[in-house]
């Protein structure tokens, strides 16, 4: 034998043994770690599910020379404190494993790098999971591949098989799903996508329906960030959804619908955004326009949002697990409380930036933006003071097309309920007209051209309502008064209430001094009529006094106020105004039900002497501001003048 032929040999056996070796000492490394990693598995897995127990079991593990075959179950665990009727039997998966350094599976992939695996895994068939392979035609619904590196960064793809079933009247075709990605154990960064060709729900029977969805992809690349909570992007975006029933006359088509989150930090600080959009939506065959929606938050502070989610969901699994140490519970909302402060203390923001919706038409959208402050000495502040400390500064716009709204009224007003083209043009342009004039009326938007326009800011403990201040005092308590609190200590002040049962003092002069009525008082509304220049005289009626006022330009020949009052509680919670209208020529149903067809804040009607009759109901439960009563007052009798002169309009 010739010696080069003899070394060449030589290398080729000693390769040869060192790949044997190195597979054999490679399967042995897995062997050794696979129970390590499963009961780290199983640890993560009880936190994830407290109400029973999800357990991963390794049923069979037989190492060869260059692979190793094993079979792992997965099933629920009942506990104590779970659910009684969990589903019975396991999940059995299936697994081959081909050592390294160079799996030949891994090879035929083009991976010729050395490498630790590579790892086939799919759903084996059981009695359990029959069924399910029924509707695959005997294809595991659940395949994956991976390819693992002695480093710990694993790539893989997933598959799960189509689906085409019909059942009682019923269709569902599901294309089945593609996912790839990786993981890298050492920084736990992950990467994947997943990919949904079309999933079709046809129902013919019963009630029809259908439903489809093309065109779905799932995806992430995130890492775990300093603070233990992992950072980057996460998507979902849908080509087309439509969903149609045609007993109920629905039918609506979304195109392009996206969802995304974005977490970022810094040394100190976690950021978050989320966003939404769609593209062009139609209901009923009326195109409805797209929209978006983008919300921030800046500046959380990254070790108390870190403490604030591992406190809380320890605090939610042992609620779950039916905990009733009440001073562990207490110990735990504090220090929610505590780091709730925290976050505060960095001056955090809250934006959306914007919310927008568009036609063909125009677009209106919603801006808004507010900075926090953390309050000193919270404990000793009422919830009123603490809001006015709380927020720094609010920024916030409103701009609404005009011509979008009414076209979309003109759009439904033709499509669904068949009307005229022209007399729906007629209807919304009315209505767009009110709705501006309201607004105005209510301060809470300015027409400008096209557009309705409201601007609202607050910073230094002062609001701005479009051009109309504020004061902090006011705002808030307006506010914690319409939901529920406000800023007394104990439980009846916390009602308003003193120890009899009757409206505390100071709640009562705190109401008022912030201009609220809890009721409708006769003096104070008499006296608000003689501000606005109304001549009134007082009577009394069947439910409380009432006031007559003068008809002024009115056109009616009575205009009165009349409050309905509590026998018990002695409130007048209600008040009623009435114009009355006796012309020459009575007035027609016909014309009084064109009336209320077109004017929606009050009604009209023929009273039994024939005579034309509108009125305004007004309600002060929960309170009402005495400037909106004002506003209130003033449109009706605003609307009165219109009503005056349609009374004595010749009949059509």
């Amino acid at each position: 034998m010739k010696k080069s032929v003899a070394i060449t040999l030589g290398v080729v056996i000693v390769g040869a043994g060192s790949w044997v070796g190195a597979s054999w000492y490679t399967g042995k490394r897995i062997e050794e770690s696979s129970q390590r990693h499963l009961a780290e598995a199983n640890e993560k897995l009880a936190k994830l599910t407290p109400l029973f127990g999800l357990r991963i079991d390794q049923l069979k593990y037989e190492r060869s020379l260059f692979s190793t075959q094993a079979r792992y179950g997965v099933s629920l665990v009942k506990n104590d404190k779970g659910l009684d009727d969990l589903p019975a039997g396991m999940v059995e998966f299936d697994a081959t494993v081909e050592h390294g350094p160079f799996p030949k599976s891994a090879l035929a992939r083009g991976a010729i790098a050395p490498k630790l695996a590579f790892v086939h895994a799919e759903l084996a068939k059981t009695d359990n999971v029959k069924p399910v392979f029924e509707l695959t035609k005997d294809v595991s619904p659940l395949v994956s591949d991976a390819i693992i590196s002695y480093g710990g960064v694993a790539s893989s793809t997933a598959k799960i098989a189509p689906v085409l079933v019909t059942h009682d009247g019923a269709t569902v075709n599901f294309s089945g799903m593609q996912i790839n990605g990786t993981f890298d154990r050492n920084t736990q960064a992950v990467t994947a996508q997943g990919v949904i060709d079309e999933l079709i729900v046809d129902a013919s029977k019963g009630r029809p329906s259908f439903f489809s969805m093309t065109g779905m992809t799932i995806g992430v690349d995130t890492r775990m960030g300093k603070f233990g909570i992992s950072m980057g992007d996460s998507d979902l975006k849908v080509k087309r959804i439509e969903l149609a029933r045609p007993e109920e006359k629905i039918k609506v088509a979304l195109d392009n619908f996206a969802y995304g989150v974005k977490l970022s930090e810094d040394d100190k600080s976690i950021n978050a955004q989320v966003s939404y959009q769609t593209g062009d939506i139609t209901a009923n065959d009326v195109p409805m326009g797209n929209g978006q929606a983008v919300i921030k938050l800046a500046k959380m502070d990254g070790q108390a949002v870190k403490q604030i989610s591992d406190t809380y969901n320890q605090l939610m699994r042992e609620l779950m697990l039916g905990a009733d140490d009440e001073g562990l519970k207490d110990e735990q909302f504090q220090v929610l409380l505590d780091n709730a402060g925290k976050v505060l203390a960095g001056n955090p923001s809250f934006s959306i930036e914007p919310l927008s919706w568009k036609t063909a038409k125009g677009e209106s959208k919603l801006t808004f933006s507010l900075d926090l402050a953390n309050p000193a000495n919270a404990k000793e502040l009422t919830p009123q003071e603490i809001a006015v400390q709380a927020i720094k500064r609010i920024d916030a716009s409103l701009v609404i097309s005009k011509p979008m709204v009414q076209d979309l009224m003109v759009q439904y007003a033709i499509k669904t309920q068949g009307m005229a083209a022209d007399k729906a043009a007629a209807e919304a342009d009315e209505q767009v007209r009110q709705m501006a004039g309201m607004a105005e009326m209510l301060n809470v938007g300015k027409n400008d051209g096209d557009n309705i326009v409201g601007k609202f800011t607050f910073a230094d403990g002062m609001g701005d309502l479009n051009g109309q201040k504020i004061p902090a005092e006011e705002l808030f308590a307006s506010l914690l008064g319409a939901s529920g609190m406000d800023s007394m200590d104990d439980e009846d002040e916390l009602s308003g209430m003193d120890s009899e049962g009757e409206p505390a003092a100071d709640a009562t002069a705190a109401a008022a001094a912030v201009g609220v009525m809890e009721d409708f008082n006769l003096e104070s509304v008499a006296n608000m009529l003689d501000d606005m220049g109304y001549t009134v005289t007082q009577s009394d009626g069947d439910e409380g006094p009432v006031l007559v006022l003068s008809p002024g330009s009115t056109g009616a020949s009575d205009l009165r106020l009349e409050f309905l009052c509590n026998d018990f509680t002695e409130k007048c919670l209600d008040l009623v105004m009435t114009a009355t209208y006796s012309p020459k020529k009575p007035m027609t149903l016909k014309a009084i039900n064109a009336w209320n067809q077109e004017y929606r804040w009050t009604r009209a009607y023929l009273d039994d002497k024939n005579r034309a009759v509108l009125q305004m109901d007004m309600n002060a439960e929960g309170g009402l501001g005495k400037d909106n009563l004002q506003i209130l007052l003033n449109t009706f009798i605003s609307i009165a003048e219109d009503f005056g002169a349609a009374s004595k309009a010749p009949a059509k």
